[in-house]
């Protein structure tokens, strides 16, 4: 079964990780977010460069490099 998790990094708080079974799902809340701890506008901003990385949406929505990103695993369904 493929998982999307949601990674939230950010420089006051712990990182964060919450998955879904949708990318679409997963990729909206990443931009509700990013969007909601956006600083300034203009702040929040979408990248494409590490893909090859293995996310699927990447945005940045701080000056310091606070940051979400969609990535995929894999579970095990015999678990």
């Amino acid at each position: 079964m493929k998982l999307y998790i949601v990674i939230l990094e950010d420089q006051q708080t712990q990182t964060s990780a919450h998955p879904f079974s949708d990318p679409e799902k997963a990729i909206a809340e990443a931009k509700r977010i990013a969007k909601e701890y956006e600083w300034e506008d203009g702040d929040y901003q979408e990248h494409d460069y590490g893909r090859d990385e293995g996310w699927i949406f990447y945005a940045a929505y701080s000056p310091e490099g606070d940051h979400v990103r969609v990535v995929t695993a894999e579970l095990d369904e015999e678990i």
